[in-house]
């Protein structure tokens, strides 16, 4: 049996590193599981490297929604120029490179944050419960950052989901959506509370390996003015009630 779990994930600033980039790190709009399942494995207390057989795909899935326009800006950062351990204290000549980074933000930065509400669709009963205690009562093991160790950030639960109904066929997803699960023919391009699309596909990890092998790599759409997606899907969509919301959620 399925239970489900939701949280909302915010912060100033975001880096989710593609895992595609050379030297100058791009970001993906919004986090990719792989960076969910590590968030969720520090506020477990799981170490790194020791929580990937766990947050495999047959255990759990996510489902992400973007309720802040994102925008992308490039900064230069400050690193550490080695070529050999000893330069790592800082003894070296040429002690730094500078390196160009993409963030994300709110586009309405600083005044807004971004904001994610992450969708769990959870099928091991130990790691539901391990998460919905921490989640939940706020007890966490490490401190939650979007994507990169400087971007903290922070979790709000809005509450219980109530599970309304499987939607099959042609429906509004209220998420992002993986490619692989609707007719990309399907896809609708008519407007959606009076707004027309703008359809963007973002190349991701779903999941690692034991050992960080690399596991399977997924293409994910999102849509950037109304943040809904209308299509025909090959697998359920599921509609919650949150609170007095009304949400479809499709799980990458």
């Amino acid at each position: 049996m399925d239970n489900f779990l939701v949280f909302d994930w915010k912060g100033f600033f975001a880096h989710f590193r593609q895992f595609e980039s050379n030297s100058s790190s791009l970001s993906y709009t919004f986090p990719p599981p792989t960076a969910i399942s590590g968030m969720l494995a520090g506020l477990t207390g799981i170490q790194k490297d020791k929580y990937y057989s766990i947050y495999l795909p047959d255990k759990i899935r996510f489902g992400v929604q973007i309720l802040a326009d994102p925008k992308k800006i490039m900064q230069t950062c400050n690193y550490i120029y080695a070529k050999s351990p000893g330069d790592l204290n800082m003894s070296g000549d040429n002690l730094h490179t500078q390196i160009p980074v993409e963030l994300v933000v709110s586009s309405s930065f600083p005044n807004d944050v971004l904001h994610y509400r992450i969708f769990l669709k959870i099928s091991d009963d130990n790691l539901y419960d391990s998460l919905y205690k921490t989640i939940t009562n706020y007890s966490f093991q490490y401190l939650p950052y979007l994507g990169s160790a400087p971007f903290t950030s922070w979790l709000e639960w809005p509450g219980d989901l109530k599970l309304l109904d499987k939607l099959e066929g042609n429906i509004i997803s209220d998420t992002t959506v993986n490619l692989n699960l609707i007719d990309k023919k399907s896809t609708s391009l008519e407007k959606i509370d009076d707004k027309p699309p703008a359809f963007f596909v973002e190349h991701m990890r779903y999941y690692f390996k034991e050992n960080r092998e690399p596991g399977q790599i997924v293409d994910v759409i999102w849509e950037r003015n109304r943040q809904k997606i209308k299509s025909s899907f090959n697998e359920p969509v599921f509609k919650f009630q949150l609170e007095k919301q009304v949400i479809n959620v499709s799980f990458i």
